[in-house]
């Protein structure tokens, strides 16, 4: 295992289509406390960059599809100790970095660790930047209070994993466009080489800003049912987690799918679900269809 002195510190930023928000995510990471780190940027293409120059130490790798950016950049990162995932939308207190590598140093057993989300527009609605600033620094008047649990799972817009012992762990490929449930595969199979934990002095806003493209529910539907399925097949997930995540989304999108005002988009993805039921009962676990179906799944 490296000392403190051999650590090396990489952190990858997955993004598409967002530059702007990118830009902000770089220039954030460089008011962080613990310095010396690498930044790898993956990206589809060129139009998903900054307009202005990224800093010298900023490596950019393109791929496609959040899994296969995230690989990418892992590949990048060779020499990396410890890395770390933020999504483009996440504002970083300053200390996160640093205490997450104490945190690390002191707990040798853990190999993978997620932070505290003071704010998040993931569940509501967007997060300004200016709320965000205001949550952070009211978060640091207090003292670190050094408070961490267990957990089982790693929220994708930030964690962290020591590499040692796990360079085979990546992320799925199978699983196209954004992933989803990426986070919860990952991290089930994390936990057969080491412990994970939620820490609280690792702060960050999440905030939940919504792509300008319009969403495919039919697409995201087939997923909510194809990929805990396909999680169960391959043997990271257990059948009471997947059946957990499966029945919540389907039995929500069946009831609002009778009425309201998100009947419409509700029945597109009641549809997907019932494509992807299909194909289970056909003994067919592919995830990456859902990137072939049309955006209404018909």
């Amino acid at each position: 295992m490296p000392s403190p002195q051999d650590a090396r510190v990489a952190v990858i930023l997955a993004s598409a289509g967002r530059p702007d928000l990118l830009g902000e995510l770089v220039a954030d990471l460089a008011r962080q406390t613990l310095t010396g780190f690498d930044v790898v940027v993956s990206v589809p293409d060129a139009a998903s960059l900054p307009s202005a120059p990224l800093p010298e130490h900023v490596r950019v790798v393109h791929a496609r599809g959040l899994t296969t950016q995230r690989n990418a950049g892992l590949d990048a990162a060779p020499e990396a100790t410890h890395v770390f995932f933020f999504d483009d939308d996440a504002v970083v207190r300053p200390d996160y970095l640093e205490q997450a590598m104490a945190f690390f140093e002191h707990h040798p057993d853990v190999v993978a660790l997620t932070g505290r989300v003071l704010l998040d527009g993931a569940v509501g609605d967007a997060i300004s930047v200016s709320a965000a600033a205001e949550a952070l620094a009211a978060s640091e008047t207090g003292p670190l209070g050094g408070q961490w649990t267990p957990s089982q799972t790693l929220y994708g817009c930030n964690f962290a994993v020591r590499r040692a012992g796990v360079p085979h762990e990546r992320f799925d490929e199978r699983l196209p466009l954004y992933g989803w449930l990426e986070d919860h595969d990952y991290a089930r199979r994390m936990l057969r080489h080491g412990a994970m934990a939620k820490v609280d002095d690792c702060v960050i806003v999440h905030r939940g800003v919504k792509s300008g493209g319009r969403t495919a529910h039919a697409r995201l539907g087939y997923a909510q049912v194809m990929n805990p399925a396909y999680f169960h097949h391959k043997g990271s997930f257990p059948t009471a987690l997947a059946w957990d995540e499966t029945m919540r989304r389907v039995s929500k999108n069946a009831v609002l799918s009778l009425g309201g005002p998100e009947r419409e988009w509700r029945r597109l993805r009641l549809r997907g679900n019932l494509l992807a039921a299909g194909d289970l009962l056909r003994r067919r676990f592919t995830p990456e269809r859902m990137a072939q179906l049309p955006p209404d799944g018909r």
